[in-house]
């Protein structure tokens, strides 16, 4: 029944996240199109004023500044075209004796001043002639020689070639003349004019500049509520490309992206839309979880209630055995028995009834905490509950004399042990629950890779074998625990999605010096330990290989990866200050290679124990210790603890009753205060407490403070919940022998 009922839940919740995965695929492949449909009709319609323009030229033989200037005029582009800087005519010079003809009539016209710049001997030549509204900026721009620089003389070529609209690449204006221009763009159109002979001759190129910030931010205005982000680029979505934004530059990216490609008169734009917290939040991703953690009790409820149920039904086995064993030997006794046997019975389905009216509640409590409370708050209460038990074991094994029954001591170490897997579970609540901070630590990693092997093999099925090859006295290296298993389990799910039909993963570990000798893309020089994830599933093409580590880069199937996956790899070993190499070929497998630095240095050794009770630090010259915990049990055994290590303690359930007795009542030494109470916290009543005591030590606690400000700061004067006696007695210690608060 157990095994049944997990492998149910465990199916129903992963369906539950699958369908929440392609519904936000979905959602956001919508968002995208909207956003593409918007773009598209924003430059159908400038693409509109240009041909409107070109009409005008192919419609005349010449037109005279003051009549483009009034039909530019007509187009209202201020008030209807935000980010047009305006629409201009550039004459086409196929040589140096056209420019400076040009040159000459522009000045015989009224503009002595005229010039067509930059100068230089080129094999043709562009010369701005009209550009409406003839604002200052738009006056500096006339005369200039658009076809000296690559980029405008690439659209325009495009442009004359094709005789249609050519967009530019991102370009800097000429109109632009602050410290911090926004890109630019040009559209052209080619202006011709029949040459006699059944053909067209070119003219010149209708032109208009566009400031791409003004001008889609008219397209993707901003909005707070909005649900995705979207960003603009001139080719493939790289930052040297980008156009446009709508993302704060300090904004975290969100959890899915989709590109698409627009092609705007002839030129590929890379449209990218990211999804925003208010996606997100309507994305029940919780569920699976929920799901998950109900069934997981329910299965576990059910289990315990049918073993209740065979218990006793042997229990009843045995009483009826004994009842005719007492009938065939002594039948004067059978009256006595039975009674005896009736009130057994009703004790037994007395209990049972009070143990199935019990995990009913409890049923029904874990029902109602899974709809309304967070995960952090579960925790809170989980480690403050932990505490109490901890230290009440801790304590209870104290006060053995070594006279009791032996099995009372196995009881309390039952009961430590399972208090201990509690805290840890919590722990993993905790970390799959928020972003964890690296917290690097002299790490030996072939003992990590022993204690994943496990892990790898059950979550990779039975279709994968995991072979290992660990070399001896590898070096230590300094890296975050969770952050490593992260990444090898990162890259073994990799692997075997890359083996559909079963293959081999080899994990392998040595040392190396200078391996940037031996393979491509390792470190140069120093010493390193590496370790090489290998499988011999279908490999991947050079091309495919070369974009592995891109975020949001993948190869599966819609649904069944977000392309995170290599770069959170990368990203964790770069932070760590080492390198990650790929090496793959189709059919031949992939090898990925971690090189983390060497550390110099001996792994912290772990501590003995040892038989009997361990000296603990105990309190020195009447040092006095002020505990400050909301939760009364939990104070309670913490005041009975710290007075059983000689400390003066004096206690307080919040902390305007602290600062009161700091202020009143005989000088601490010591200030242990919870972080995460009613009203002011703990951290803001440290900060209160020692702006009066300057020289007040400060301890902190909590079970969980992810929602407090400033917690960072003070992980090193933190101590955990659930904590034991000693691991109290140590820091308390450690807090006053260091000479310094929090």
């Amino acid at each position: 029944m157990l095994v049944v009922g997990l492998a149910a839940t465990l199916l129903t919740a992963f369906q539950l996240n699958e369908a929440n995965r392609a519904r936000d695929a979905s959602r956001l492949r919508v968002e995208a199109n909207l956003a593409v449909s918007a773009l598209e009709q924003r430059m159908e319609g400038h693409s509109a004023l240009l041909r409107g323009t070109a009409g005008l030229f192919a419609g005349s033989d010449e037109v005279t500044g003051p009549e483009f200037s009034a039909y530019v005029e007509q187009l209202g582009l201020g008030s209807r075209y935000p980010g047009v800087l305006g629409i201009g005519y550039t004459v086409w010079l196929p040589d140096a004796a056209a420019r400076d003809r040009l040159v000459a009539d522009q000045r015989r016209r009224g503009e002595p001043g005229f010039r067509v710049w930059p100068a230089g001997a080129r094999d043709a030549h562009t010369a701005i002639v009209y550009l409406s509204p003839l604002t200052r900026e738009n006056a500096s721009a006339i005369g200039f020689d658009m076809y000296s620089e690559g980029t405008r003389r690439e659209a325009m070529t495009r442009a004359a070639r094709t005789g249609d609209l050519a967009m530019s690449g991102r370009v800097t204006l000429v109109q632009e003349h602050g410290a911090r221009p926004q890109p630019g763009i040009l559209m052209f159109l080619p202006a011709t004019h029949a040459d006699g002979n059944g053909g067209r001759r070119l003219m010149g190129f209708v032109y208009s500049p566009l400031r791409a910030g003004d001008l889609l931010q008219t397209v993707f205005p901003s909005d707070p509520d909005r649900l995705i982000d979207v960003a603009v680029y001139d080719g493939p979505a790289q930052a040297r490309n980008l156009l446009f934004e709508t993302a704060p530059p300090t904004a975290t990216p969100g959890a899915l992206a989709a590109v698409r490609v627009v092609q705007v008169a002839g030129r590929p734009w890379s449209v990218v839309a990211r999804t925003r917290p208010a996606f997100s939040a309507a994305s029940n991703r919780s569920l699976p979880y929920w799901t998950a953690g109900l069934g997981l009790a329910a299965t576990l409820a059910l289990s315990f209630a049918v073993l209740a149920q065979a218990r006793a039904g042997m229990l009843a086995e045995a009483a009826r055995g004994e009842l005719r064993e007492v009938n065939a030997s002594l039948e004067d006794r059978v009256a006595q028995r039975t009674v005896e046997l009736a009130r057994a019975n009703a004790d037994l389905r007395e209990q049972m009834g009070r143990r199935e009216a019990a995990e009913g509640q409890v049923r029904q409590m874990q029902k109602m905490d899974a709809i309304g409370q967070l995960t952090g708050g579960i925790a809170h209460d989980f480690n403050n509950t932990l505490a109490i038990v901890v230290g009440s074991l801790d304590m209870a094994r104290r006060r053995l004399t070594g006279a009791e029954d032996p099995r009372v001591a196995r009881y309390l170490d039952n009961a430590s042990e399972g208090a201990n897997r509690a805290a840890a579970l919590t722990a993993r609540l905790l970390a799959f629950a928020r972003r964890q901070r690296l917290d690097p630590e002299p790490l030996d990693v072939n003992a990590l890779m022993e204690g994943m092997t496990d892990l790898l093999r059950r979550s990779l099925g039975e279709r994968i074998e995991v072979a290992t090859s660990l070399a001896e006295d590898l070096w230590p290296v300094h890296a975050d625990v969770a952050g490593l298993e992260n990444a090898l389990l990162n890259l073994a799910v990799n692997a075997r999605d890359a083996m559909p039909e079963g293959g081999q993963l080899s994990l392998v570990t040595d040392n190396v010096a200078a391996a940037g000798a031996a393979e491509s893309g390792a470190p140069a020089a120093g010493e390193f330990v590496r370790i090489r994830i290998a499988d011999d599933g279908v490999g991947m093409p050079a091309e495919v290989a070369e974009r592995a580590f891109e975020p949001f880069f993948t190869t599966k199937d819609v649904g069944r990866g977000t392309g995170l996956g290599l770069s959170q790899v990368y990203g964790f070993v770069s932070q760590s200050g080492g390198r990650v190499t790929l090496r793959s070929e189709p059919g031949a497998g992939t090898t990925v290679s971690i090189y983390l630095p060497r550390w110099v240095g001996a792994l912290p050794a772990k501590a003995a124990e040892g038989p009997g009770e361990r000296t603990l630090p105990r309190a020195r010259n009447g040092e006095a210790v002020l505990v400050v915990e909301d939760e009364a049990d939990v104070r309670r055994i913490s005041v009975e603890t710290l007075r059983e290590l000689g400390y003066a303690v004096s206690e307080a359930a919040n902390a305007a009753e602290a600062l009161r007795r700091l202020g009143e009542g005989p000088p601490a030494d010591l200030l242990f205060t919870d972080i995460v109470m009613p009203g002011m916290d703990g951290l803001q009543l440290a900060e209160q407490a020692r702006a009066a005591k300057p020289e007040l030590r400060v301890l902190y606690t909590t079970g969980y403070a992810r929602d407090a400000t400033g917690v960072e700061a003070v992980q090193s004067s933190l101590l955990p919940k659930p904590f034991t006696i000693e691991q109290l007695a140590r820091r308390v210690r450690q807090a006053l022998d260091e000479g310094q608060a929090a």
